[in-house]
């Protein structure tokens, strides 16, 4: 059985659906005994549709912008 932590190194894998047989059986009997790790799995899953959702943007990010404004706030 896996533990709290290779539950959590597999988040994406999980939610993506690229796991093996032997592993997602594992991830099953893993989620059924820890409720902390199926709150975890159910909320990267919100998450990820609520992300899925935002429009994307046409326009580059310059970060370089972003990070003098939060140096100009210290």
């Amino acid at each position: 059985m896996l533990n709290c932590r290779e539950m959590s190194e597999l988040g994406s894998d999980i939610i993506d659906s690229h796991l093996g047989l032997r592993t997602r059986m594992a991830v099953f009997m893993h989620l059924r005994m820890c409720s902390r790790c199926n709150r975890y799995i159910k909320q990267l899953k919100l998450t990820s549709q609520v992300l899925q959702q935002l429009p994307l943007q046409d326009e580059a990010v310059d970060s370089q912008a972003i990070l003098k404004k939060i140096q100009a706030l210290d």
